[in-house]
């Protein structure tokens, strides 16, 4: 049996204040931090798992130090791959792109009162005529879909990454790759667009291990 035992740290930076680690106590229950989070409002958010196989979404009040363990959207598929966070109209929400390269299909949650832990649903069904910039990363190709964020205007960024086969108690193995040329998609929600954002010398991308988008202002094409 898996018992969590968590401690909670706070480090203050800024002018006339004294830089040093401060441990807050807090009534949220022990949960394990996973690597997405986002900041919001004044509030942090991030993926947790509360127990084994249990994923919340826990919240973090800035100015008050309050953590909050909050309820996902019950009908919400937890994949590392494919559900992230994002900032959907000023509002924390959760972004799922499992069926995109099968079907064009995504869906949107949207924390619409964080009190009351009511979430709003919304399905988002790709253009056909837009299918065919998804489908190099179907079941076969060596890279799938991963979400970095979104652009200042709101455009989600799907960014393509090299998928790995790990040898048992060996190293990780990055499969070869079909393309050099490195770019990114952009998906407007709100419009159901989609389109793609090629990145000058950036084809060595697909030959590291691990590696990130970090930012993109508003782009034009």
């Amino acid at each position: 049996m898996l018992t969590l035992l968590l401690e909670h740290w706070v480090f203050i930076l800024g002018e006339g204040i004294s830089s040093r680690w401060r441990k807050i106590s807090s009534p949220c229950p022990p949960h394990s931090p996973l690597k997405q989070r986002l900041t919001i409002n004044g509030r942090m958010y991030y993926l947790a798992w509360e127990s084994l196989y249990y994923p919340v979404l826990v919240s973090f009040n800035i100015s008050s130090e309050e953590i909050r363990l909050l309820q996902k959207p019950e009908d919400v598929f937890w994949h590392g791959y494919y559900v992230n966070l994002i900032e959907y109209a000023g509002k924390i929400a959760i972004f799922g792109h499992a069926n995109l390269v099968k079907d064009g299909v995504m869906k949107l949650w949207v924390m619409e009162d964080e009190e009351k832990n009511i979430w709003s649903r919304k399905k988002l069904v790709l253009h056909p005529s837009q299918m065919n910039m998804v489908l190099n990363n179907n079941a076969n190709s060596p890279y799938y879909l991963k979400v970095h964020d979104t652009t200042r205007n709101g455009e989600v960024i799907l960014a393509p990454h090299n998928k790995f086969r790990r040898v048992i108690h060996g190293p990780i193995h990055v499969l070869p790759q079909g393309t050099t040329l490195f770019y990114v998609l952009l998906y407007n929600i709100q419009k159901n667009h989609l389109r793609r954002v090629e990145i000058e010398e950036g084809s060595n991308c697909f030959l590291n291990k691990r590696w990130a988008v970090i930012g993109l202002a508003t782009l034009r094409t």
